[in-house]
């Protein structure tokens, strides 16, 4: 793998775990408003998918940092190490659909009426730099891995099994939130009547399952169809 890669991986790495940082330690909302109580209920910053997803993000490219130094990145399937096996399933199945999803939504929602997703009275506290990092960054950092790095996907099913699974459970968290603490996690919910949160919530599960599609689908584009790329690059190797 050449420096190019390593160090995108060591600078995107970076700034997600900066990101961390500054979000546990120096990011709180002034005392005794919405912010604070919202932040401050049940579950904490990890009611929010824009922070899970931010230590999915961190978590992954700190992965593929410490897959560059001690593990492989062969596209032969019996001379992989098992960081890189994690490194592919991982980024394949959750990271890529998971980043841009987390991105897409908040954009959109943004242009449309962002007090459905970012008040703006959070501009008061919350830096715009960290912003970016936390719903930007992922997108670039996913599609910039996607064309410079060649990772392997599952066949058939299982390709699409993980992220159904981290779907259903963040649901059935921010309706246990709902339920014990008497907030919604987002704004918008608290607008929707419950045909239009059950309706919402069932058209997010769309955007998540053709991300994973969409990143299967330019992956091959990239860099071929996966059995072919496999054998003309093992005669190489």
């Amino acid at each position: 793998m050449n420096t190019g890669v390593k160090l995108s991986h060591a600078v995107i790495f970076i700034f997600f775990m900066y990101g961390l940082y500054y979000d546990e330690y120096h990011n709180e909302p002034p005392a005794g408003t919405k912010s604070e109580r919202y932040r401050n209920n049940i579950g904490g910053r990890y009611k929010y998918l824009t922070h899970l997803n931010l230590l999915l993000q961190c978590g992954f490219f700190g992965l593929c940092v410490l897959n560059d130094i001690i593990g492989s990145n062969t596209v032969i399937l019996s001379r992989q190490s098992s960081l890189q096996k994690l490194r592919d399933w991982l980024f394949t199945c959750l990271v890529f659909p998971m980043g841009v999803f987390v991105s897409f939504i908040f954009w959109a929602l943004y242009a449309f009426d962002r007090e459905l997703i970012f008040p703006a009275s959070l501009d008061a506290w919350f830096p715009s730099w960290l912003n970016h990092i936390m719903h930007t960054l992922p997108v670039v950092g996913t599609i910039l891995e996607l064309y410079i790095v060649y990772h392997f996907y599952q066949k058939g099913w299982r390709l699409y099994v993980p992220i159904l699974a981290a779907y259903f459970l963040y649901l059935s968290w921010i309706c246990y939130i709902a339920y014990a603490g008497g907030i919604w996690v987002y704004p918008v919910f608290e607008v929707l009547d419950f045909t239009g949160r059950t309706l919402f919530l069932a058209a997010l599960l769309l955007p998540n399952l053709l991300f994973v599609y969409l990143g299967q689908k330019l992956h091959n584009n990239v860099w071929g169809p996966q059995k072919e790329q496999t054998k003309r690059k093992g005669k190489k190797e």
